[in-house]
């Protein structure tokens, strides 16, 4: 039995890392509905571990349940890219003063890698913002993880889908964008001070809520 409960586990958490990246990279866009033996049919997955993955999913905020009709793709509104940031506003500062305090040699020689591919890849003519995205997330993944915070880890793990989504809604405006991607990787440390990251925060809120506002999100909204 326990090991029954293992594989089910284990395809169920397959499921899950497949649904999330679909859903952080648009792939399943904001709103878009869905039932689970669709969902099944389509990924050739059971329903026991479709249906966990949706319910973790769900937890999450990134899908959303519509009671007798199945599911939907949590909407992505001005409200909730300013809700995001008000959250990630508060927790941003804390992972970069405990990853400071605690991190490893061997996690602060990584990071310097990083932030060096982050610099060549926004330097380059033709900004390619999936690279910016990947590479974010791999440094702020590192930091998190530095922290040594399960609770903060969870936290982190929840707003990090949500912050994945919302760049690559904007990620075609490209130029518009290099701006906020400029600022991330100025900074002289790989690991950006609080005061940094806030200026940071401040600014892709601003120029995001721009985006949204002048050119809207190029992708469907249908109910």
């Amino acid at each position: 039995m326990a090991e029954r409960d293992e594989q089910k586990q284990t395809l169920a958490d397959q499921v899950y890392a497949l649904l999330r990246q679909r859903i952080v990279t648009l792939k399943m866009p904001p709103r878009m509905r869905f039932t689970e033996r669709e969902i099944s049919a389509e990924i050739g997955f059971g329903a026991m571990p479709v249906r966990e993955a949706l319910d973790r999913l769900n937890h999450d905020g990134l899908v959303e349940t519509i009671p007798r009709r199945g599911y939907r793709v949590a909407g992505l509104t001005l409200k909730s890219v300013d809700d995001f940031f008000t959250v990630w506003s508060a927790v941003s500062p804390l992972i970069i003063e405990l990853a400071r305090e605690r991190m490893t040699p061997e996690q602060a020689e990584a990071l310097e890698v990083i932030q060096r591919e982050h610099s060549r890849a926004v330097k380059r003519t033709r900004l390619n913002p999936e690279d910016w995205i990947r590479l974010s997330r791999q440094r702020f993944d590192l930091l998190a993880e530095a922290t040594r915070n399960p609770q903060l880890q969870s936290i982190y793990r929840n707003l990090s889908a949500e912050m994945d989504r919302i760049f690559h809604s904007i990620s075609c405006h490209g130029e518009d964008i290099r701006t906020i991607f400029e600022l991330a990787t100025r900074f002289d440390s790989a690991i950006p001070t609080v005061e940094d990251a806030k200026e940071f925060i401040k600014i892709s809120r601003e120029k995001i809520a721009e985006i949204i506002i002048q050119k809207g999100f190029d992708y469907s909204q249908a109910s």
